[in-house]
């Protein structure tokens, strides 16, 4: 593996996981928000909105360099926005779980043709 291929693994890597970790933190605001865990609406409204700027950041890092799975990524953006918009009842984790898996996959597919070369 070349220092090159080892520095832009890392860097993907790194992407991706901060990615992850922002839309895990934005879906448990989501779920939070439509339990009734915040005091106010307003407050509810604040920490989607800051969960929604870490999300965002980590999601235009990739498409910067719009190669690997930023369109996967974009349906777990999706699923977010309507766990967001959605009641504690109507929220759909199965269809949030599934898009995040399919980044997931698509991360590792993309994190090794990048070590292929």
């Amino acid at each position: 593996m070349s220092a090159t291929a080892s520095a832009l693994y890392l860097a993907r890597q790194d992407t991706y996981a901060r990615f992850l970790s922002a839309a895990d933190s934005e879906s448990s605001v989501c779920w939070r928000k439509a339990d009734g865990q915040y005091p106010t609406p307003d407050a509810a409204r604040a920490a989607q909105d800051a969960a929604y700027v870490v999300t965002r950041d980590a999601y235009n890092r990739m498409l910067v360099e719009p190669v690997g799975p930023h369109k996967e990524a974009q349906a777990v953006v999706e699923q977010i926005r309507l766990l967001g918009k959605a009641g504690a009842d109507e929220q759909d984790w199965v269809s949030f779980k599934k898009a995040r898996e399919v980044f997931v996959d698509a991360a590792r597919v993309c994190l090794k043709e990048t070590l292929e070369g």
